[in-house]
This record gives structure tokens, sequence and C-alpha cells, in this order.
């Protein structure tokens, strides 16, 4: 298992460290799949290393299902990575984790611009938008930056897509 772990693992490196160019998603990829590797070898010795192992993985996990949204990675390889993550994750836990336990939102870790703070601000009064009603608070801004910001708070757990295509609302999570 240990060089099956170690294979996915560079993959996933090598991923997150292609988007690392463009996209803040793959500089935190990156940073946690180094994260993930290290404590990979502590956990034989360090519960502690175990539960940030796992807490790790499902972050990443959340990092490419925010790449698949934005169509950087096809749908089938998003399956077989996360399924053979899910494997992973199944023979390593002895003592399972509540996914509740391992939700970290990455605003601790990364600071909200204003055009942020403001769709947050927005969304608090008004309860739902579409990206042309964000368009109106934040007139300078393209519908594409919008939609990246929308993407990055969804990500972080702040915010919420409901709905299918033109009839896609965003709404704060509760």
């Amino acid at each position: 298992m240990n060089e099956n772990f170690l294979k996915l693992a560079n993959i996933t490196y090598n991923f997150f460290e292609y988007l690392a160019e463009s996209d803040l998603a793959g500089i935190a990829g990156k940073e946690r799949t180094l994260e993930m590797m290290q404590d990979f070898v502590l956990m034989l010795d360090d519960n502690d290393a175990k539960s940030r192992f796992f807490k790790n993985i499902d972050i990443v996990l959340g990092l490419l299902k925010l790449a698949k949204d934005r169509n950087r990675i096809n749908a089938t390889n998003y399956l077989i990575i996360c399924n053979e993550y899910r494997k992973i994750k199944e023979r390593t836990d002895s003592t399972q984790i509540s996914p509740s336990s391992v939700l970290v939102k990455l605003e601790s870790q990364i600071s909200l611009s204003d055009r942020q703070k403001k769709i947050i601000g927005f969304l608090g009064e008004k309860e739902k938008a579409q990206v042309m009603d964000l368009q109106d608070v934040l007139p300078t801004v393209t519908k594409r930056t919008i939609r990246r910001d929308l993407d990055e708070l969804m990500a972080s757990g702040q915010i919420v897509r409901i709905g299918e295509f033109n009839k896609i609302f965003y709404c704060l999570s509760k």
C-alpha cells in the first residue's frame, strides 16, 4: 500500500503543481499533498499525524472537486483519484473519524478579498443571488472573476450553489 499511496500522492502533487501556475486551489493542493505525504510516514507512531492525514485527504478531495467543477480535470480522472484515496482511507483507518471533524474552512488559511467580502455581505442581505445580481454590486468586475470568487467561497464552505444551467443561485451555507 505504501507504494500505491506514494504514486497517487505524486500524481496529485503534479496535478496541483500544474494548476498552481494560474489557480489558488493548485497552491493549496500542493501544500496539502505534501503535508499528507509527511503525515503518512509519521502516523505509525503519532495519532495526531493520523488525524491530520485523514483531514488532508478530505481537503485534497475537496480541492480536486473544485478543479473538476472548474473543468480543469475531467470527471473520469476525478472519480478514479477519489476512489483510490477512499480505498487508502479505508485500509488505513481503524478508528473512524466523523466527516464533521474533518471539515476545514479554507477561510482560516486564505483571507477573503474585498470582492468576496462584498459578495458575502450581499448574500447576507438578499439570501440568494445570481452572477448577474452580483455584477450590479461589483460593476467593474467581469463575470468570470465573480465566478472565480464564488468558486473559492464554495471551496471554503462559506456559500453553496443551488440549481442548474440558467437557474443557478448562490446563498450562504448554514
